[in-house]
Formats: C-alpha cells, structure tokens, sequence
C-alpha cells in the first residue's frame, strides 16, 4: 500500500470520526429537569409522567424531561429558587412558592372566594393566566399552565370542627404561607409553620393537633392514620404552577415550544381529572376505615374572614384583591 493511499484513508477515517461526532451533538436531545413537591404515586407525577412521553415522542426525542419528584431536587421554594437561577429548567411550583416573587399569585388562596373546581377552572385558564403571564416573565419565568393540588380541608387528631369555635385553640399545620395561616388565624387555630417533607413525621409524632391539605394529599400521605376527624371546608384552593425558565424557552424552536405547551395543558387536564375522579373514592375510603369526615355550613367560616382578607389586601395589593373578586363574580 502506498503512502499516498494510506494518508488518504487516514484524511477519510479522520473526516468521518468529525462528521459523528459532529452529527452526535447535533441530534443528541436535550434534557429538560423538571422538580415537583407531589409523591411518586400522587396524580401529579403521574400527569407528569405523561407529559415527559409525549413531549419526548412528539419531538422524535429532541427534548427529553427528565422528572424529579417528592422534593428529589430540595423544598419546594428550593426547587422555585433553582429554577429561577437557571439551575433547574422547570417546575411544577405552588402558587404560594410563585407569590414569594409575584404576590399576585397570592389572589389563588383568598378564602372561601371560589364556589368549587369548574369556577376555579374558568379563572385559572381566563382571566387570571392572562393577567398573570406577562407578571411572570417579568421575573425570568414562561407561565405554562395550572395544574390541579386541590381545595383544601381541614384535619385533627381532637375532636371534631364542625364550627370556627371549633377550630379555636388547635394546633394546625400550615405552609409558610401568609393566605393559608391568615384564614387559620381568622378561624382561632394556631399557626405551625412545618416542611412538608417533615409533615407525616410531624402528624405521628403529635407535634401539632392538625394541618390542613387536599383529600389526595391527605389520602395519599396518609395522614388519617393519626387524623381521625377531616372537615370539608374547601377554605381556599391551590395548584401546581408548571413553569418553566424563560432563558430555556427563548432557546428552543417554536414548534417545541407549542408542543411543550399543548402537552402541559394536556397533563393539566389529565391531573385535574385523576384528582377530582379520586376524591370522593378516597373519602369514602377512608370513612369505611373509620375516619369521621363532616360536612359543615360554611357561611359561619367564610364570615370569620375579614382579618384575613385585610392582611391579604396588604400583602398583594388592594387592586390585585380587587380583581381577583371581580373575575371570580364574573365567572361564577
């Protein structure tokens, strides 16, 4: 074989090896994280899960999400946090997490101020997103769509609520969050501020009489084994934001840009369903294990509410209050 031959096959050899390599990194997918606060076996990871595939499927694997749940990532503010520092790419974030750096999404939790999901529904996909998207981009965030946590109830291992009077004195868990303690400091309960990830060992353990959280969560935590009376009280409602960093979106082409938000608002629709088909399984579930599940008349709660609604209004802005009571009787 001659010199000349062989240097040819070499420059050859040489040129391919770049050429993979080349078309490696440019067909290699790009993986997208995403951290939720929901268990492996809550709704939201399974609508996330959907949402991975599709979004993986759709873009013949460009984009690949990969998933982070119960807290893998840190707290739920942590996650929020890395998010908006571009460590993590997205999230599925609570509205309370959101309001740390928009106080509009505060406006979610004023209590007792939706008549139940299909209302919620009409506000959170209306009005409210698209007043509250340009108010998250604003903070390096594109706002995707809401997903469902749930309306919240009460829980306590003492006796059973069935007015404020009731709630008076009790020791009650709640997130760090100034709605969800302000409608419990209105009803007489006393404030604990736990992670959530310490809130099972918490509730065993009896360092509060109660907290407060959505029948799936409370179902799926467990919860009424060391909390045998549950009150519906819908006080107020809340939802996992997805969110996604906006210096991660501006990269990416729009035609995935439009499958990640038609997939977001699929999984959206898929959790809302998993977790409003569940519910009343779970509660009649737990009512045949013996739980004491009460229904009480609202009226008295939602008329303790004054005291929360004026710290509401100091914290978000009277004109954010104002507006969200206004597309809440527009949509009722």
């Amino acid at each position: 074989m001659s010199r000349k031959f062989f240097s040819k096959k070499i420059v050859v050899a040489l040129l391919v090896i770049v050429f993979c390599a080349w078309a490696s990194a440019a067909f290699a997918a790009l993986e997208l994280k995403l951290g939720h606060f929901g268990s492996e076996s809550h709704p939201s990871h399974t609508a996330a899960k959907q949402f991975a595939e599709n979004v993986e499927n759709r873009t013949n694997g460009a984009i690949k999400i990969v998933i982070y749940p119960n807290n893998a990532l840190g707290s739920p503010p942590e996650v929020l946090e890395q998010v908006l520092l571009g460590a993590v790419d997205m999230s599925l974030s609570g509205q309370d997490q959101l309001a740390k750096h928009a106080p509009l999404f505060d406006a979610v939790s004023i209590p007792f101020s939706i008549g139940g999901y299909d209302h919620m529904d009409r506000i959170l996909d209306g009005p409210f997103k698209a007043l509250a998207t340009p108010v998250v981009e604003k903070i390096g965030l594109v706002y995707l769509s809401s997903w469902e946590w749930g309306f919240r109830q009460i829980t306590n291992s003492k006796h059973p609520i069935m007015t404020p009077d009731d709630v008076q004195g009790l020791k009650i868990r709640t997130p760090p969050a100034m709605s969800y303690q302000a409608a419990i400091e209105a009803l007489g309960g006393n404030v604990q501020t736990i992670a959530f990830g310490e809130l099972v060992m918490a509730m065993r353990q009896g360092v509060v009489d109660g907290q407060e959280n959505p029948i799936s969560v409370i179902y799926d935590l467990k919860l009424y084994e060391s909390q045998k009376f549950i009150t519906i009280v819908n006080y107020l409602y809340s939802s996992m934001t997805h969110v996604v960093s906006k210096a991660v979106w501006d990269n990416l082409t729009p035609e995935q840009q439009t499958i990640i938000r038609e997939e977001s608002d699929s999984s959206r629709l898929l959790m809302r369903k998993l977790v409003r088909d569940e519910e009343q399984k779970q509660i009649e579930e737990m009512r045949s294990n013996g739980i004491r599940i009460d229904t009480p008349d609202l009226a008295p709660f939602k008329a303790k509410m004054g005291p929360a609604y004026d710290k509401i209004k100091k914290n978000i802005g009277e004109e954010n209050f104002d507006k969200w009571m206004e597309m809440a009787e527009a949509t009722k």
